[in-house]
Order: structure tokens, then C-alpha cells, then sequence
């Protein structure tokens, strides 16, 4: 009798924990469908609050490649190296307060670092500079890539990309300014600053269309990423910053999402890692098989 008492014990406790697990899942869909109602226009506040922060994030990356501080994120934690040495990537949000709140919006700011044994700066090169590839290398999400203008050290080209979570499809066309900057010939960094973000309604639709610049449900407002890499240790380290800025959600709603507004960035940009790192491998077998003399 114990045995059927503990076994029926044990069976309500799962089927508790499994509609327990299915109820907070049907909540969080609810609510992101409700969060994804509510109109946005971004306020001019918001903007200078946005621009306040990136300046003082572009200050600190300047201290980094000033030798003010270490110019690798990895290099701040012994562990965090270690990590990736092991193959790892590594991802965390950056600062006291994350989404850090600001006056009708939220700020997102990542920071994402891979190591990959054998690459080199000119595979990186190569990959980052492949325009056409980008629809291959960073699939599902990034759907076409094209090029406006391009010199030596710097590129204007756009990228149409699309983020499904739950039930909300969120697609956008963006238009960017990427700049490369090598130090010396094992360090470099790259800046990418996007200077239109429209989001696409409907996409997919017969009536698709593009929103206006900052209207919209307010998703994506604003985007800004760094690039850091370095030869070291037989191969290359690339770190990615990435900072979004994006609507505010009633504080109730934000409470209840966090979960979700954290697992997003995180997931999306250890992806966007691992398909880079997935790239320049490619490249690196590439550039070592042709050192390689045929047979005759």
C-alpha cells in the first residue's frame, strides 16, 4: 500500500508540475500578444536617453582599444577565457540593470565572445565581407543582405530580417554602416551602426508593407553593435556588443516577460556566433587545403 501511496504521490506531482509548466506557457503567450498590441512611437526622450548611453558605451570601447582598460572582454575573467578555450560560447547582459529602463523604452545590451581554433583575421575578413553569403551563413533569421556602397574599410548595405517567438512574427529592414579597423596585424574591430530600422507588416502577406521609421509596434528602434577580435593561442577570438533599444512594457507585463525578453538576445546572438565561427572554419579549411600540394 505504501508503494501505490508514494507512486500516486509521485504521478500527481508531475501531472501538477506539467500544467503548471503548460499554464505559465499559455500566460506568456497571452501576455507577449497583448505586449505586441500596444502602438509605440518613439519619443524624443527616449532618443536622448538612447544616445546618452551609446556614447558612453563607444567611450569605453575606445578605452579598450586605447589599452586604457584590456582589449579583450575575455581577458577581464580567467574563467570566462577558460570557457571559451573549451570550445564554449559565452554570452551575458552587461551592466547593474538589464533591460536597463529609460523614459518610454528599453535598452538591451549583450556581450557575446567565441573562440575559434585555426581562424584567422583574414577569414573573418572574408566571411564579414561575403554579402551574398549572409542569407546561407546567418539562416533562418537574416533573409537577404545587400550592398549600397564599399571601400577598403567601410560598407553601407542593408538586411532584411525576420524574429518568431511564440506567436509574434517581428520583421524588419535595416540599413547599416559597417566599419573595419585593423590595429595591427593581430588585433582589429569592426563597428556596425544601423541608420534606418522599418518594421514590415504582415510580412509574407499580399499586403506586406513597410512602417515608417520609428513607427510600429517598437520592437526594434534603435541598433548598435561593436566587434572585437584577436590571434592569440592558435587561432582567433571575436567578441560581439550588441546594444537594441526597443518599447517599454507596462511594468507588470515586463515583470512576467523577463524571462523571455532575456532568453531572446541571448539565444539570437550565441547563434549569430556559432554560424560565424561555422563560417570562418569553413574558410580556414579552405585556405589550409589549398596550401596543400595535389598529387601528381
Amino acid at each position: 500500500m505504501t508503494g501505490f501511496t508514494e507512486a500516486f504521490s509521485t504521478w500527481v506531482s508531475r501531472c501538477f508540475k506539467v500544467r503548471f509548466r503548460s499554464a505559465i506557457l499559455n500566460l506568456l503567450i497571452v501576455f507577449v500578444a497583448v505586449g505586441s498590441s500596444y502602438a509605440a512611437e518613439l519619443d524624443q526622450q527616449t532618443v536622448a536617453a538612447w544616445e546618452k548611453y551609446v556614447a558612453s558605451a563607444t567611450l569605453h570601447m575606445q578605452d579598450r582599444l586605447a589599452g586604457k582598460s584590456t582589449f579583450l572582454w575575455a581577458d577581464e575573467d580567467p574563467a570566462r577565457r577558460r570557457q571559451l578555450n573549451s570550445g564554449e560560447i559565452v554570452v551575458l547582459p552587461l551592466g547593474d540593470s538589464h533591460p536597463l529602463l529609460v523614459p518610454h523604452g528599453l535598452i538591451h545590451h549583450w556581450m557575446g565572445a567565441v573562440f575559434i581554433p585555426g581562424g584567422r583575421i583574414k577569414d573573418l575578413s572574408s566571411v564579414v565581407g561575403d554579402y551574398g553569403k549572409y542569407s546561407e551563413i546567418y539562416r533562418p533569421s537574416l533573409i537577404k543582405a545587400e550592398v549600397f556602397e564599399s571601400s577598403d574599410d567601410e560598407q553601407k548595405f542593408s538586411i532584411l530580417w525576420v524574429q518568431r517567438v511564440l506567436l509574434v512574427t517581428a520583421a524588419f529592414y535595416t540599413e547599416l554602416d559597417s566599419k573595419f579597423c585593423a590595429l595591427n596585424s593581430r588585433q582589429g574591430y569592426m563597428t556596425f551602426t544601423t541608420t534606418r530600422v522599418q518594421q514590415i507588416e504582415n510580412y509574407g502577406e499580399k499586403d506586406e508593407h513597410r512602417l515608417a521609421q520609428d513607427e510600429g509596434s517598437g520592437y526594434l528602434w534603435r541598433l548598435v553593435s561593436f566587434a572585437r577580435f584577436e590571434e592569440r593561442d592558435g587561432g582567433l577570438y571575436l567578441e560581439l556588443e550588441v546594444i537594441g533599444l526597443s518599447k517599454d512594457l507596462p511594468g507588470s507585463l515586463r515583470f512576467l516577460l523577463k524571462p523571455v525578453i532575456e532568453h531572446i538576445p541571448r539565444q539570437a546572438l550565441a547563434a549569430k556566433l556559432d554560424q560565424t565561427r561555422q563560417a570562418i572554419r569553413s574558410r580556414a579549411f579552405q585556405r589550409a587545403s589549398a596550401l596543400i600540394p595535389t598529387a601528381r
